[in-house]
């Protein structure tokens, strides 16, 4: 056994996933259909189209979130509606 040191690349922690060199975890920042405030969200592209709710940070009512991606993970479009639209 050689006492070389291992020079192979050292895995990063703490980072998004990645496929390749896209990051499957896309941070968006969405106004409220309700109040009209600003917040951030995360949507995970490794998960094809979605449509899914989920309550705005600041009045708390739900929101419907629709999101399209392609086939690589990359977020094509996020659709933001009230609940009773």
């Amino acid at each position: 056994m050689d006492d070389q040191p291992d020079k192979r690349p050292k895995p990063k922690t703490g980072k998004s996933f990645l496929a390749g060199d896209i990051p499957l975890l896309h941070e968006r920042a969405v106004e409220c259909p309700y109040c009209g405030e600003t917040f951030t969200i995360n949507v995970d592209g490794s998960a094809g189209d979605q449509a899914y709710y989920e309550d705005c940070e600041i009045c708390c009512r739900p929101i419907l979130f629709h999101s399209e991606v392609d086939s690589d993970g990359n977020l094509l479009r996020l659709g933001v509606a009230r609940e009773d639209d």
